[in-house]
């Protein structure tokens, strides 16, 4: 097949500023290269350092944001460009794309979670269309949710949960939607070391509970915190709190991280702030804890970070929401949000109290977790788009 793959045209492809979307990508494309499967072209912003993955297989053409030009022509291009279904930024950058695009024939084009890409998309081309969905961006509230949906010849979902909402956008023909579980590096997190817990004033004996993520409301970590507040019976309990409000290190404390921050006053000497952790650390944050807690409050689409416990064996307590479930749902401790704080403190108590069965979680956690490696992932990813739009190799 002749593939492209239009990128968000927020983060870089391939993905040196990190990404759920755009590292999925990477997986993909490299496993593309590995066993010489598909012609794919990635169109995507130019990365902030100098990178060159291009292979036989793989070719990327690079849009620089940057430049003067950039900066005059999307002025330019906004005076004309009625009704725009993202920001101006969004909007210019497909525009270059589609005149990229325009030298070549292809015979289908992948929107990376970009579902607004597929109503111009669909004017400018021949070639099938593929939409990647990683977060709820069609349902039946979508605006333009059911033009969109008819504009593509399929729809790839990264869980159950979210192949249930597209699902129940109707539009005027039958347009197959797809899951496809996303997956992530297993072995990074089974080989990796132990983070020294020294580094982070730590002792050998802590009873250490680990969060990693957004720090944002709807991720639970407030509630974590009260969690930890109201246990009082493990002396050495400390909690680690890995991230920031955005993906990458704040410029400026938001105004959540500062509540969190008062809300830990009372058990500051038990809770550590790490500020934004590269990813390629969190293997070696995950070997040094004794728990992790996913606590979101909202529907997660997949959850990674539930994933990355699991791959790294570390027994997990995750709230039972979007398609958590349908990675861990007899490996972990599902909690309802309902009453979130104190099912947390008690799977908490529940765990350090019970070593034995929180072993068992670590070994049926780690074996699960190979069922999302990245090359299964990308394997299946590429062979649901070929089988179902009925395409050659």
């Amino acid at each position: 097949m002749k593939i492209a793959i239009v990128t968000s045209g927020r983060l870089p492809v391939p993905a040196t500023k990190g990404g759920a979307v755009e590292t999925k990508l990477d997986y993909i494309l490299d496993y593309n290269a590995e066993h010489h499967l598909h012609d794919i072209t990635v169109y995507s912003v130019k990365p902030d350092k100098p990178i060159d993955k291009s292979t036989k297989e793989n070719h990327y053409v690079f849009i620089d944001k940057d430049s003067l030009s950039w900066s005059l022509m999307r002025k330019v291009y906004r005076l004309f460009n009625r009704h725009p279904y993202y920001d101006d930024n969004i909007e210019y950058f497909l525009h270059r794309c589609i005149k990229l695009m325009k030298k070549e024939r292809y015979d289908c084009i992948i929107i990376a979670n970009r579902p607004g890409y597929a109503l111009k998309l669909r004017k400018k081309t021949t070639a099938k269309l593929v939409l990647q969905i990683n977060n709820d961006y069609l349902n039946t509230e979508t605006r333009k949710g059911s033009e969109i949906k008819e504009s593509c010849q399929l729809v790839i979902t990264c869980s159950d949960y979210l192949n249930r909402l597209a699902s129940q956008v109707i539009c005027n023909k039958e347009v197959p939607v797809k899951t496809v579980h996303n997956g992530i590096d297993i072995k990074r997190f089974v080989d990796a070391k132990p983070k020294e817990r020294s580094v982070l004033g730590l002792n050998n004996d802590d009873y250490v509970v680990f969060y990693s993520g957004r720090l944002t409301k709807e991720k639970g970590v407030l509630q974590l915190i009260r969690a930890i507040k109201m246990i009082k019976d493990i002396k050495n309990l400390k909690l680690i709190i890995a991230g920031a409000s955005f993906y990458g290190t704040d410029s400026q404390q938001s105004p959540f991280i500062t509540e969190l921050k008062k809300e830990t006053e009372e058990i500051k000497d038990k809770v550590v702030f790490t500020g934004f952790v590269d990813y390629t650390e969190i293997p070696s944050y995950l070997k040094m804890a004794n728990v992790a807690v996913v606590p979101s409050l909202w529907e997660e689409p997949f959850g990674l970070t539930v994933l990355e416990a699991m791959a790294a064996g570390i027994p997990l307590i995750a709230t039972r929401c979007g398609g958590i479930p349908e990675i861990c749902e007899h490996e972990a401790i599902l909690i309802d949000r309902e009453e979130v704080c104190d099912n947390i403190r008690k799977s908490i108590l529940h765990l350090y109290h019970s070593p034995q069965e929180a072993e068992v979680m670590r070994e049926k956690a780690l074996k699960r977790s190979w069922a999302f490696d990245k090359a299964s992932f990308a394997k299946d990813y590429l062979e649901v788009i070929q089988t179902t739009l009925h395409l050659c190799p």
